[in-house]
């Protein structure tokens, strides 16, 4: 091999030179190119942020910001957490310092924050609304819209509520949305305690698939406390229980008034049939006391056969005529005769004559003719 002249050696030192210079001022320039690119990419990347904790903030109800947006769906909060981790899973270039990642590493943690938040309040949403019966435009927690008076959904269990309110309630809470939490979730469990009341109550009346009291008292008591509950399905459950005693109690009630009618009923009838025996006809207070015996004497005749007897000479207000001689028999002779008598227009009961007759009779005696009863 022939020997380079040391001018040739020169040359090829001077060639090595200048392409070693080359190399390495073109992995300067790219490496500066890199670090724009990375900075390029960190820009895009934090504006990408912060439009979606724009879309995060649109998730709440506009009229407070701790509820979530009315109507939401569960949907709008997966996909958002889907598109954050894929904008904030950049890797980092080592040629950019710290500081030039601070922006982005803010609305990293911002956005993060409200997806876990949005994340959070939707499970406690669906936990809640789950508590109560709902529909798609009834529900106990939709956006800031509440109510209050739902009732709690069918065969809610009491370990579902401990469940719940262990992870949402707030003690001492201050905020709107904490207290709505609380008053929810003190709703679901008055409602539940009523039930179980109303269920002990009905116990008393109606067990084991039977009627074992129908005491009104009881019955009225079961009925009112059942007709306190708000969930149809379980107050159902207890009525129908309710109106077999009912009908217990109203049959009861019938067979105790038929027996008290027919009691009625038949002292009614011996009460007419003693009334009855005691109207039998007495005997008269002007009939004799035997059935032989006459009748009074009226107008001087008696009241068997008609035949005439002569009234008793009156004692007042009668006259007498005057005897024979001025009064005396003489010896032996014959007394003069009674003045006929006359039938009497009538008199008292006992036979005694009453004033006007005897004022008749006076009359009678001074317009007679006496003749013949004195000597001539």
């Amino acid at each position: 091999m022939k020997k380079l002249s040391k001018k040739q050696l020169g040359l090829i030192a001077a060639v090595v030179f200048l392409s070693a210079g080359g190399t390495y001022a073109y992995a300067q320039n790219q490496s500066s190119v890199k670090a724009a690119e990375a900075k390029q990419v960190v820009k895009e990347t934090t504006k990408k942020l912060e439009d979606l904790n724009k879309e995060a903030a649109a998730l709440y109800d506009p009229k407070d910001s701790d509820f979530l947006l009315k109507g939401i769906k569960a949907k709008q909060v997966t996909d958002l957490q889907e598109k954050v981790t894929k904008v904030a899973t950049i890797k980092k270039d080592k040629k950019l310092s710290k500081s030039e990642y601070t922006a982005y590493d803010q609305e990293v943690k911002s956005v993060n924050d409200n997806v876990t938040k949005a994340t959070e309040k939707l499970n406690a949403l669906v936990d809640i609304n789950g508590l109560f019966q709902q529909t798609q435009t009834a529900m106990a927690i939709n956006g800031s819209d509440v109510k209050k008076d739902l009732a709690i959904a069918d065969d809610l269990k009491k370990e579902t509520i401990e469940k719940v309110s262990k992870a949402y309630f707030k003690e001492g809470a201050t905020k709107t949305y904490d207290k709505t939490i609380n008053e929810l979730l003190s709703n679901a469990e008055t409602q539940l305690n009523q039930l179980d009341k109303a269920k002990i109550e009905v116990s008393k009346v109606y067990k084991d698939g039977k009627v074992v009291s129908t005491d009104n008292k009881l019955y009225d008591t079961a009925k009112a406390e059942t007709d306190k509950i708000k969930n149809e399905k379980a107050k159902k459950a207890l009525i129908d229980q309710l109106d077999k005693v009912k009908a217990d109690i109203d049959k009861q009630a019938a067979e105790e008034k038929a027996k008290a009618e027919e009691t009625t009923k038949s002292q009614s009838e011996a009460a007419n049939t003693q009334a009855n025996n005691s109207n039998v006809a007495q005997p008269s207070e002007n009939q004799g006391s035997t059935g032989t015996e006459a009748a009074p004497v009226e107008n001087g005749y008696t009241g068997n056969g008609g035949s005439y007897v002569a009234p008793e000479t009156p004692t007042n207000g009668g006259y007498t005529p005057p005897a024979n001689n001025g009064g005396s028999t003489g010896g032996g002779s014959t007394p003069a005769p009674q003045a006929p008598s006359q039938p009497s227009p009538g008199g008292n009961a006992d036979g005694s004559l009453t004033q006007e007759q005897g004022n008749q009779a006076e009359k009678d005696a001074a317009t007679s003719d006496w003749s013949e009863f004195f000597p001539k």
